[in-house]
């Protein structure tokens, strides 16, 4: 009974059954779409390159007109968020380079997500290739200090090794180099370091650049940075030679007096003074001034500070003797050193004098004793009274010979 049955079953109303099952599709699809419908993503790719020595042979170099590129794809919105850009790898092959300077590009899927992306689309499908000249060029490599040493020591002199490098890439870009170099920061140092630093690329205004397809023959540089000590020592000179006649030396000024010197540790520590070549002042009539460039005397391993004036000025003051006055003829006389000459006149003078003397005697031998006012004169009497004396007595004579001549017998 039950295989009739089922034999009917399965035999009759077949268009009608048939349209039911589309039906029950249609709206399995359609719920389906409703609930997990499929949209269009994208994703912005890294490009790669292969095949790069495809060039080499002809020395010349390459680049892309980009970096990146985007593709789209459609997905459903469940299985949406499984799908990331490491899920792909976009690339040209250089290889493909033709006479329109252009390639292709590739995208792979991978991680097994064909199954889950459709309708993949790549935008731009092909890049622009420019090709250029190998250009090598030598660079000295610079240093630049950054920060501050220590307080009261200072950077002595910076070492790199290599002292240049040798830059490879195109022509464009190498001629955007200007100069190389490297960062050393010594902040708060005061003993000698050493380390490595990545060189840098500057262009013509001295700004930081990045450069593309460039190669450097040492990506990396070693250094060492040595410092000195700092301190303040005082200035000495002195003179040698004489002025010229009637002239003589007075004093000298140092202008600075004093200058901040570095050196090692060991050095500096034992020193306390300084002394500049002595001023010559043979022959001098004037103040000299002299100036002194300080680096060029000091010892090897001592230097300037940054900050201390770089030239050191001496002046040595000159002055002229004082003349002193003669002596006029009457202080002479006065005192004694005009010598006497006898005269006829100062014979007769000494005959009355003599004359006089002896009426002194007469009255000296007088038995009246002398009174206290003539002892006084007599002994207060000078040599300078007795020559006056002489004096009056030597015109007398000579105004009496004079009248004899007027008033002949």
């Amino acid at each position: 009974m039950k295989a009739p049955h089922l034999k009917k079953f399965c035999t009759e109303n077949i268009a009608l059954k048939c349209l039911s099952l589309v039906i029950a599709l249609f709206l399995w699809l359609l719920c389906v779409n409703v609930s997990k419908p499929e949209i269009t993503d994208t994703k912005t790719l890294p490009l790669s390159v292969i095949n790069k020595g495809a060039f080499d042979a002809d020395s010349k170099t390459w680049n892309i007109d980009r970096t990146t590129v985007t593709i789209s794809y459609r997905v459903r919105s469940d299985v949406r968020s499984k799908i990331s850009a490491s899920d792909f790898n976009a690339y040209v092959n250089l290889g493909d380079y033709s006479i329109t300077g252009s390639v292709p590009v590739y995208v792979d899927k991978l991680n097994n997500i064909d199954n889950l992306i459709e309708d993949l689309t790549i935008r731009p499908s092909v890049v622009k290739v420019n090709i250029e000249n190998v250009q090598e060029k030598k660079f000295d490599v610079e240093t630049k200090v950054i920060g501050k040493p220590k307080a009261g020591y200072s950077v002595s002199n910076v070492i790199v090794s290599p002292e240049s490098v040798y830059l490879t890439g195109p022509e464009s870009e190498i001629g955007r180099i200007s100069k190389v170099g490297i960062h050393i920061n010594v902040e708060g140092l005061y003993s000698n370091k050493q380390g490595t630093a990545e060189l840098l690329y500057y262009d013509a205004n001295g700004n930081q650049i990045n450069v593309q397809n460039v190669t450097s023959s040492q990506a990396n540089l070693n250094y060492a940075v040595n410092f000195h000590k700092e301190k303040t020592i005082t200035l000495l000179s002195s003179v040698t030679g004489t002025p010229a006649t009637g002239y003589q030396y007075e004093s000298m000024t140092i202008s600075p007096d004093s200058v901040k010197l570095a050196a090692a540790a060991s050095v500096i520590d034992n020193m306390s003074v300084f002394e500049l070549p002595a001023v010559d002042l043979s022959g001098a009539t004037d103040t000299l001034t002299v100036s002194y460039h300080l680096a060029d005397y000091l010892p090897v391993g001592v230097e300037l500070s940054a900050d201390s004036p770089a030239d050191i000025s001496i002046t040595a003051r000159i002055e002229k003797i004082p003349e002193t006055e003669p002596e006029s003829t009457e202080s002479a006389e006065n005192n004694g050193n005009s010598p006497f000459v006898p005269s006829e006149s100062a014979g007769t003078a000494e005959h009355e004098n003599g004359s006089n003397q002896g009426n002194d005697d007469n009255n000296a031998s007088s038995p009246l004793p002398a009174s206290p006012g003539n002892k006084s004169a007599a002994e207060g009497s000078s040599p300078q009274a007795a020559v006056a004396s002489s004096d009056t007595q030597h015109d007398k004579t000579s105004q009496q010979h004079d009248n004899a001549g007027d008033n002949p017998q």
